[in-house]
Formats: C-alpha cells, sequence, structure tokens
C-alpha cells in the first residue's frame, strides 16, 4: 500500500485547513523520516483533516473525516490508527465501510489491508433494501460479511413490520444470504423458528418457496407446495409436492426457457395416485420451438393425458377444464434458397363418452411437404409454384393405413384493371399417388390399388378496394380425374367435381383499433345421391367483428349462421378495466354441438385508483331453449368465483373461493412476503451514509 504518499482533499475548506496543519507539524517530521516507498501493486488514497506520522512505530494517524479509499473498500470515520508496515488499521470511533455493493457501519473496528478483511463492533450494515443489525461484523475476502447476533429485516418501516433475528448470517453479495437459528417477528411478537434461513440476492433468485393452503370439497383439506428454481433470466423449473386429504400425495413439475424467438419451450408433468378411486391421473404437456443453424428450425408439441376430467380435478386454474381431444404434433422445416421443405408429424385423440380415456381419431406419422418460392419460367409473365408431399395417413374412418405421394404445379398472375380494382386468376394441376383410394360411386364404392388420380383447379379472386372495406370475389373449380387415366370421372357420386364455389368476403376497417369481417359462398355442385336446395347451398354467413376502443375497453363478435341450420355459432364479450384494478365485462357464447343452450359469464371487480386491493367475482351460467329467445327457461348457474387481494406493506394476500361441476368447491388461502431484494438496480436507492451520519446529509459540499 501506499501510506501517506498521495492526498487527496475532500473539499476546499478542508484541504486548506489540513494543508495548513500540515505545513504547521510536518515539514520536520518529513525532512528527518521520509516515507516510505509503496509496495509494488499496493495503493491506498486518504484525506483527513489531520494526519500525523510516526516513522518509529511506522503508524499513520488520521482524524477528522477520514476517508481512506482501497482497492476493493472505502472507509469513512472520524479517527482511524494505520500501521504502515503490517498494514492494519485500527479505530476507537464509527466508521463506515463501502465496497460498491454494501455498506457496513460499526462503532470500533480494525482492518487488515493487505487481506483485505475487517471486524466492526456493534453494526448496521446495508445492501440494497435489506438492513442488517449485529453485535460483531466480519469482513472477509472477496466482499463476504459475517454478522454474529444478528437483527435483519427489509421492511422500510420504523419500527420494522417484520425482522428476524439469528445467531450467525452469512452474506455473499448479489448471490445469498444464510442465516443460523432464526425466529421470525411479526413487529415484536415471536411467529416461528427455522433452524436456518436462505435467501438468494441474485437478480435472478435460485431458489423460492410458497405454499398455498385450502379446503376443497371433492380432494379435502389441502396444502400446495411450489419451489421455485431461476436457473438464468430465461430459464427456469418448478417442482410441486401437494398433499390432499382424500386423494393422498400429488406432485410434478414444470421447465421453461425462453431466450428470444429463436429458442423457447415448456414441459409440465403432474401425477396423482387417488385415494378414493384407486386410480393413476395424470398429465404430461409439452412445446417448444428452436431455429437451428443454416436456415432449419424445428418446433413441436406434445399433449398427453389420463382422462378428460383431469384439469377440472386438479389443475384449477387450466382455462380448458375438460379436455374433448389431444393434439400431439412435431415438426422440422429446412428454407432452401428456392423452396422450403417441412417434416412432420401429427396425431389427434378424441374423449371416450365417459371422459374416463381417449382414442385416437387421425394420424400422420410421417408427412413430408415442399413448396417452392413463385418462380418465372422462360420469361412467361405469371409465377409458377412447384408443390409436393408424401404421408402416411390414419384415419379411425378408414379400415387401412392409406399411403400417398404427391406433386403438383400452380401459376397465378394479377392484372390492375382500375384504381382499386385488380383480378388474379390461378390455374394448377397435381397427381397423387395411392396405395389404396376407394371412390364413392352412386350404388357402391369401387376400391383401386396402388393408382395414381389426377386433380386441375381453376380459380379467379376479383378485389374491389372501397371506402366500405376491400371486397373479395373468388370462383374455384376443382376436378378429379379417373384414376390411372387422363379422362373425367363422370360415373362417382360427385361427379367428379370436388369444389365448385363462389365466395364473397369484405374486411372493413372504419377507424384504428376496430375492425369487421363479412363472408358467405354459395356451392354450385351436384350429386348422383342427393339434391341441394337453395338453402343448402348457400354457405354459412359468418360475421366478426373487434373493436379496441383504449387500453382498457375492449370488444369482440362473432355469429356463423346458415339457411339450413339456422345459429350455428355466436360468441358475443365485451371487457373494461384490467387484471389488477377495477374491472367490468361479460359475454354470451353458443354453439350448435350442444343445442338449446345458450352460455354465458359475468365479471366485476371493484379496486381503489392506486389498486393497493382489488375484489373480483365471476360467475358462469346457462338458459335452456327449446327454440328462439321466446322459449328461453330453465336458468342456472353452474360456476361462482370470489377472490380477493390485498397488497400489504410486506407481503401480499389472497383469498379465493371456486365452485363449478366435478364436484369441484374449494377455498384457498395465499400469503407471500415481499421480502426485499439485495440488487441494486431492482431496490430503492439508500444513502446509507446519511441515515448512519445524519450530521452529513446536510453538509453535502464538504462531505467525504
Amino acid at each position: 500500500m501506499h501510506w501517506g504518499s498521495t492526498f487527496v482533499p475532500g473539499g476546499c475548506i478542508r484541504a486548506l485547513r489540513a494543508l495548513a496543519l500540515l505545513l504547521v507539524t510536518v515539514p520536520a517530521v518529513a525532512q528527518d523520516y521520509a516515507l516510505p516507498a509503496p509496495p509494488p501493486g499496493r495503493h491506498a488514497d486518504f484525506s483527513a483533516d489531520r494526519a500525523q506520522f510516526n516513522a518509529d512505530e511506522s503508524s499513520l494517524h488520521l482524524s477528522g473525516h477520514v476517508v481512506l479509499k482501497e482497492s476493493t473498500m472505502t472507509v469513512k470515520g472520524s479517527d482511524l490508527w494505520i500501521d504502515t508496515a503490517r498494514r492494519t488499521g485500527l479505530s476507537d470511533g464509527s466508521l463506515l465501510v463501502e465496497d460498491g455493493v454494501s455498506a457496513v457501519y460499526g462503532d470500533s473496528g480494525e482492518f487488515d489491508f493487505a487481506k483485505h478483511t475487517g471486524r466492526l463492533f456493534h453494526s448496521s450494515a446495508g445492501m440494497a433494501d435489506w438492513r442488517i443489525h449485529a453485535r460483531e461484523a466480519n469482513l472477509g475476502e472477496n466482499r463476504r460479511l459475517y454478522y454474529r447476533g444478528a437483527d435483519f429485516t427489509s421492511c422500510g418501516a420504523v419500527p420494522p413490520h417484520y425482522h428476524f433475528r439469528a445467531t450467525t448470517v452469512s452474506v455473499i453479495p448479489k448471490k445469498s444470504m444464510f442465516a443460523k437459528n432464526v425466529i421470525f417477528y411479526m413487529g415484536p411478537v415471536p411467529v416461528f423458528y427455522t433452524p436456518f434461513l436462505y435467501k438468494p440476492l441474485s437478480p435472478t433468485h435460485f431458489w423460492g418457496w410458497k405454499s398455498s393452503p385450502g379446503i376443497d370439497r371433492r380432494n379435502g383439506p389441502f396444502l400446495k407446495n411450489t419451489l421455485n428454481t431461476q436457473y438464468s433470466e430465461s430459464t427456469y423449473s418448478k417442482l410441486f409436492a401437494d398433499f390432499y386429504e382424500k386423494q393422498g400425495f400429488g406432485y410434478g413439475g414444470e421447465f421453461q426457457r425462453h431466450k428470444g424467438e429463436d429458442s423457447r419451450g415448456a414441459l409440465y408433468a403432474y401425477r396423482i395416485h387417488e385415494i378414493s378411486s384407486g386410480d393413476d391421473r395424470w398429465t404430461f404437456l409439452g412445446q417448444g420451438f428452436q431455429a437451428l443453424p443454416s436456415s432449419s428450425a424445428f418446433q413441436g408439441r406434445f399433449q398427453l393425458q389420463s382422462d378428460a376430467e383431469f384439469n377440472n380435478a386438479y389443475a384449477r386454474s387450466n382455462y380448458f377444464r375438460v379436455s374433448p381431444e389431444l393434439r400431439n404434433d412435431a415438426a422440422f422445416v429446412h428454407r432452401f434458397e428456392t423452396g422450403v421443405a417441412r417434416l412432420s408429424y401429427t396425431r389427434l385423440d378424441l374423449a371416450t363418452a365417459d371422459r374416463k380415456d381417449f382414442h385416437k381419431a387421425t394420424e400422420d406419422a410421417p408427412r413430408l411437404d415442399y413448396q417452392s418460392q413463385p418462380l418465372r419460367f422462360f420469361g412467361l409473365p405469371w409465377l409458377n409454384t412447384m408443390n409436393g408431399f408424401a404421408v402416411n395417413n390414419y384415419d379411425v374412418g378408414r379400415p387401412f393405413l392409406q399411403k400417398s405421394v404427391g406433386a403438383g404445379w400452380e401459376g397465378t398472375r394479377t392484372f390492375l384493371i382500375a384504381k382499386g380494382v385488380s383480378f388474379a386468376p390461378t390455374a394448377s394441376y397435381s397427381e397423387t399417388y395411392y396405395n389404396r383410394f376407394d371412390e364413392l360411386g352412386a350404388v357402391s364404392t369401387e376400391t383401386f390399388r396402388d393408382t395414381v388420380v389426377g386433380r386441375w383447379t381453376t380459380a379467379g379472386n376479383l378485389r374491389f378496394n372501397t371506402t366500405l372495406g376491400n371486397w373479395d370475389l373468388r370462383q374455384t373449380y376443382t376436378r378429379r380425374l379417373r384414376p390411372d387415366t387422363m379422362t373425367e370421372d363422370i360415373g362417382a357420386r360427385d361427379k367428379s367435381v370436388e369444389r365448385n364455389d363462389f365466395s364473397v368476403s369484405d374486411v372493413f376497417l372504419p377507424f384504428p383499433g376496430a375492425w369487421a369481417k363479412l363472408s358467405s359462398g354459395y356451392d354450385f355442385r351436384t350429386f348422383r345421391d342427393r339434391t341441394l336446395g337453395f338453402r343448402q347451398r348457400v354457405q354459412p354467413i359468418v360475421f366478426q367483428t373487434s373493436w379496441r376502443a383504449s387500453n382498457r375497453l375492449n370488444f369482440t363478435a362473432r355469429d356463423d349462421y346458415q339457411l339450413e341450420q339456422g345459429n350455428r355459432s355466436t360468441a358475443f364479450d365485451v371487457r373494461w378495466g384490467d387484471d389488477e384494478g377495477a374491472a367490468v365485462g361479460g359475454g354470451v357464447f353458443y354453439n350448435v354441438s350442444d343445442p338449446g343452450r345458450y352460455y354465458g359469464d359475468a365479471e366485476f371487480a371493484i379496486a381503489p385508483s392506486s389498486p393497493t386491493w382489488r375484489l373480483s367475482f365471476i360467475v358462469r351460467g346457462l338458459v335452456e331453449s327449446s327454440g328462439g329467445v321466446e322459449n328461453v327457461h330453465g336458468l342456472r348457474v353452474f360456476e361462482k368465483e370470489v377472490q380477493w387481494t390485498k397488497h400489504w406493506h410486506d407481503f401480499y394476500t389472497k383469498l379465493g373461493a371456486r365452485f363449478r361441476p366435478g364436484g369441484v368447491g374449494e377455498a384457498t388461502v395465499r400469503v407471500d412476503f415481499k421480502f426485499g431484494s439485495a440488487d441494486p438496480k431492482t431496490a430503492p436507492h439508500r444513502n446509507w451514509e446519511a441515515e448512519w451520519f445524519p450530521e452529513r446529509a446536510a453538509r453535502d459540499d464538504i462531505r467525504p
């Protein structure tokens, strides 16, 4: 260290005062006894009102607004004795030690500057919004801190709403805090004892534990426990260990990684062996996307579940309480200079009537697709697209596995007819090989093996860009050829016309944040085994609209109406508010798959303008109708939820109750303490020097 050879004044007034003092008292000493040469690589700067050096004892006495800056720490105090030979320090007065991460105060202390260690007595320390008072504080190497007889808290109130007392506390700044023999106090009242307490102090909290007790009509009293582990800002996991009084132990886990748009994924698993039924009930979910080198990517999703009612019994926050189907798929995609290839697997399983199992409905295992970029051939004035595929397909309605390979061509060109009017004709031809192809005839079904079937399509789209929206009028005609020939298959049940329809749609954008779409069509096909009337030929009339009036108000509606079937589905929803403050909203829903029933929900929440608390209600119900609104009857509320949340000064509470079909009737309690962070970037700024040296707060001009 470089003792005394560098003098850094702490302000103009103090510098002049210290300089005058040195001119009076030091010249003779400094002339007779030269200061020692600094050891290589060791350097310390200091400033003080007075500095006295004793060469015989190799001691330096600094007094009055002392500031000593060493490589890893800054010591501030009123009186400091330094042994320049041993590079140690001693003070009987108050001291403040800072290292850029934490600050430690003591009414006396000692230091070993060579080892970067020290000890302070009757100390107080601060790390971001954590405060520690201890009988003794030891400053270890690598900025580690050890406290004996410690009392600590992150509550900013005086006196604090809660605090801990421990025999010892060790702190690794920005990493962790570990305490032994800990008693937790709410105010002055001791609440519980734990032999140890671990608190992560890094911006990414490595460990976190939550417990949520409650009672459920189906599962009995329960305690749900979650261990959160955060490995980085983009990767974390959860372990679940739950106990249900009527069902036993349930356990599971979750893993998530979100590293930008090019790398993201999640896995979730849960299992329980029910005491009441003796059944093993479980779920296993996953999805992910990963960009690969050389313009490649992998994406996948899998969904496995023991029964359709699992989410209703154990995953209560899942939006899909009953799973009518399971979808599994995976794909590898590679982009070439001239096109895109995709190798994929897909499978759909449907729930059985009793909802206790699933059966396979369709499966592609595997499927290969390729589509080229739009290309120009021989300078011709239209764009050409080449495509091909190969697939092994299973369908529950087909008694065999169908293998097919196909290739096709499509050409298109857009003509600008007038301002705001364009026409885009399209022509395409494709051929597909089938290991077995069943064609429906007028009387019987004809089977072809190892056959090739050709198809050709013509289409045209006429677009009008008007003040009332963008109108699209499209005609499409697709004809199938007889297997292994180039002739039309007019003997088939559909007369070999797979598609012959006209469609119209309009997309209207009346103002920013709002859009509406209206679409319908007409089917011109004729069949040998039946006759279609006008009402059957008119395609569903679909109206959709969405209006986001503000960040808090949103309106959506959709209706699907077909002349022959009537209203096939309806959805109407309006919401105002947000998830933290006051809110109100509701919706009405109908689907032809559940005829005679109209479902609805209503949500209402109250909260102050600065939402420290929130009380919300959710009600879902249905009405039955034998036909039309005038025959509505049987109003029934089948689902009710109420939640109360409160943000206190030091913790967060949530009380909830939920009732819905399937035996669900639960009440839960959640309490989360908002223990502070030791990350200076996220915690509130604390001026520890002004807090522990109040007299310096008003002397910023000369404060060291």
